[in-house]
Order: C-alpha cells, then sequence, then structure tokens
C-alpha cells in the first residue's frame, strides 16, 4: 500500500518536472526534460498502471490529518487525466464491463467472437474456462445452451456468437454496452446434454454440431472424403465435397467462414483442419467420429449428387505429316490451302489476320512444349515472343526466323519482319 502511493506521488512529481521543463527558455533544461520524459518512459513510470487500488485510507484522525485530502488530491489528478472517471471518484475501482464472454481455448466461435470484440474496439471481460469443469456446468445449467461461447450482457445471457454478431451488425450491441437502462434480448435455451463435452478446440462432438444446427449458426461443413465414398454413404446436407488429396488446390472456400470438416471417422478431417489452417482460414474443426459418428447419434444425410460437369476433351491436335528431310515448319510454308493477301490490311482487320496465321504456327510449337505470344502489330512488322520449353531452346531463333516470320510474310505480304526480345540484335 505505501509502495504504491510512493509509486503515485513519484510519478506526479517528475510529471511537473517534465512539464516546466519543457517550456524552459533554457536549451539545456528543454534537453534534459526531453530525456527525462524517455527515461520515465522506459521504466514505466509515466504512468499510474490502472489495476493499483488507491488505498482506502479514513483520514481525519488526530494523527493522521493529511491522509484524506492527499486521497483527494490523487482522485483530482487521476481525472483530470482520464485514469478514472468522475464517478469512479467515490471507490476509484474501475466498474465492471457491461460485456462478458464465457469461452474455451481452440473453440472457432469463441475465437471469432473475441476477434469481433477485439476488432471493434469493445470493453468486454473476457473468462477462459475450458479447464473449470464445474464453472462450464454452472453457465450451461444457468443459461440452457450448452455451446460456447456463451456471451452476457449485464448479467443477461444473449447467446453465442451468432447473436452477438447479429447485434454487431444491426447496430444495436454498441448501444446496449453504453446505456445501463437498455434491456438485452432474451434467447430460448437450446437444451442438451451437459455431461456431454463438445470439443477440444480441434474436434466437434456430433452432439455439438447437432446444437450449433439447432441454434441456426452459420454452420460450412466440407466432406473430405472419396467419391466413392459420397455415391455410397451420402452426405451431410449443404456439404461442399472436396476430397482431401485435391483440398490444396481448391481456391474458392472462404478463410472468413467457420468451417467443420468430416470424413469417415475422424482422422483424414484432422488433417484437413491442418492443411486448412496452414493456408490462413480463420475457424476449422474436425467432426469427432466423422460421419460415422453423425449418424451413430441420430444425425441425417442426404443422398450425393454430383455436380462437377465432366472435363471436356479437347480434340488432339493434328500436326502437318512431315518428310523426314524437312522441318514442320517447312511443310506447313508448303500449304497450297493457305491463303495469301493481296490486299494492305489496317488495324483491328490487321491485328485478326495477324492472330490467325499466329495460330496455324501454334500447334507446331506446343508440340514441343511451348507457345506463341504476340505483343503488338504495326504497318508492316510484328512482335512476338516464345514461351514455355522455346525460351531455353537453342533453335528459338530459327523458329522465329525461319518459321514463324516466313510463314507471315508468306501470307501477309505487307508484313518485312517480325520484332521479339529473345531475337538476337
Amino acid at each position: 500500500m505505501i509502495g504504491t502511493l510512493l509509486k503515485r506521488i513519484t510519478v506526479h512529481t517528475l510529471d511537473r518536472v517534465v512539464e516546466r521543463g519543457k517550456t524552459s527558455e533554457h536549451a539545456p533544461v528543454r534537453l534534459a526534460a526531453a530525456g527525462l520524459d524517455r527515461v520515465r518512459g522506459i521504466v514505466g513510470l509515466d504512468r499510474i498502471d490502472l489495476r493499483l487500488e488507491i488505498p482506502s485510507w479514513d483520514g481525519g484522525t488526530p494523527d493522521q490529518p493529511m491522509w484524506q485530502s492527499d486521497r483527494d488530491k490523487l482522485r483530482k489528478w487521476q481525472q483530470d487525466r482520464g485514469i478514472i472517471k468522475p464517478e469512479q471518484a467515490a471507490d476509484a475501482k474501475p466498474a465492471e464491463p457491461a460485456l462478458v464472454i464465457y469461452y474455451k481455448r481452440g473453440c472457432p466461435y469463441c475465437r471469432a467472437a473475441l476477434d469481433l470484440v477485439r476488432e471493434q474496439n469493445l470493453l468486454a471481460k473476457t473468462i477462459d474456462y475450458t479447464d473449470n469443469h464445474d464453472l462450464r456446468t454452472a453457465i450451461r445449467t444457468k443459461t440452457g445452451r450448452r455451446t460456447a461461447p456463451h456471451v452476457f450482457i449485464r448479467e443477461q445471457c444473449i447467446g453465442g456468437f451468432d447473436e452477438l454478431r447479429e447485434l454487431h451488425e444491426s447496430g444495436k450491441l454498441v448501444e446496449l454496452l453504453k446505456d445501463p437502462s437498455a434491456t438485452p434480448p432474451v434467447v430460448a435455451a437450446i437444451v442438451g446434454d451437459d455431461d456431454e463435452d463438445d470439443g477440444d478446440g480441434r474436434e466437434l462432438t456430433a452432439a455439438g454440431l447437432k446444437a450449433r444446427l439447432a441454434e441456426g449458426g452459420k454452420v460450412l461443413l466440407l466432406d473430405v472424403r472419396e467419391p466413392s465414398e459420397w455415391a455410397q454413404t451420402g452426405i451431410l446436407a449443404g456439404a461442399r465435397t472436396v476430397s482431401l488429396g485435391d483440398l490444396e488446390k481448391v481456391d474458392d472456400l472462404d478463410p472468413q467462414g467457420v468451417w467443420i470438416a468430416y470424413c469417415r471417422s475422424g482422422r483424414r478431417s484432422l488433417q484437413a483442419a491442418e492443411i486448412l489452417a496452414r493456408r490462413g482460414f480463420k475457424s476449422v474443426v474436425s467432426l469427432r467420429g466423422g460421419i460415422e459418428g453423425w449418424k451413430a447419434a441420430g444425425g441425417a444425410t442426404v443422398p450425393y449428387e454430383p455436380t462437377t460437369a465432366a472435363p471436356v476433351k479437347k480434340p488432339p491436335v493434328k500436326l502437318p505429316v512431315v518428310h523426314p528431310e524437312r522441318s514442320p515448319f517447312e511443310a506447313l510454308l508448303e500449304d497450297p490451302s493457305a491463303a495469301v493477301d493481296s490486299q494492305p490490311l489496317e488495324g483491328e482487320a490487321l491485328i485478326a489476320r495477324v492472330r490467325e496465321v499466329l495460330e496455324t504456327c501454334r500447334p507446331l510449337v506446343q508440340a514441343d512444349g511451348g507457345d506463341i505470344e504476340l505483343l503488338d502489330v504495326t504497318a508492316d512488322t510484328v512482335g512476338v515472343r516464345l514461351t514455355g520449353n522455346c525460351v531455353s531452346c537453342p533453335s528459338s531463333q530459327a523458329t522465329l526466323k525461319q518459321g514463324i516470320e516466313r510463314k507471315l510474310k508468306q501470307q501477309i505480304p505487307q508484313i518485312k519482319g517480325i520484332r521479339s526480345p529473345q531475337l538476337a540484335p
């Protein structure tokens, strides 16, 4: 208690010294005050710890007449600096936050609720009841809700994360917290088996999932089994189906959603949760026991109906028949069916014609793992670039000059040559 008072007196004294020093007419004094200000910030003497309470001396006794006056001065000093509010001066104790959240470590809904409070800079008291089974049971019994988190506003349970988010999105949450006379909404109790744990953060039981669905929570289901399993046993209604082996290739899953992955027994879904967590997904848990545990708990499934269209098979590229002693481009240049433009072309017509001619050359380049990219077209030149395997091919310049350029000049006489960053100057 004496140490607390001494710290407060020291902070107050340093504050006055620094303030006077910074306004001094002498530069050395101002410099010394600035240095003292930095030093006291480093050692923590630039503020009063809000967690320390003012000593509750009554004062006024003949042998201690100074305590009450010093206590009043200290309160006024705190009020002037916003450390305590005027209405707190009677007992100098900070008021309990109106918002209280009981949460479990690792629970995606709890994490989402805490993130919302932090992002909105709301004052809240958070209580971790992960390891306190008695407290968790008491909260569940009191509220009639068995799923975490349990969110209270002025000792009235408003529900969980979904209800908290709805209040925030509607703009009512801040009003409820600011107005002490406002009555928080009353939510219906969700009856469940209090002895059934709802997971350790990485997993969610079938009972926990049922409770989430009964509450109307926004749950995204992910089935990571194989297509043959989907067809044999069905899937959970509304589930997204992605095989575990294809999960890292899928890029259209919402990383901000609350995902519950499941498989046959729960092993592959744990791997899926780890994969998505590494990819930055905010909330992913595994359904404990998988779809077998879900069915054993009386959960329903729906038949699997494939929605992905069969892959379109592209027709094979037909390459010209090449004589062993001639290159493919020589055979292409001798194609008698190739049309030759007799009149000069301009603008879009010229560009379209160049693209058409390049398309006749493209299969030959693609056959070796390369491709042709059109850069630009002028009145008498064409800018192109080879990509893919052709970039490092020693024959790329021959392909450009003896193949593509000759073909363009043959069919579009106004073209005098090609330009390419891959051609030697």
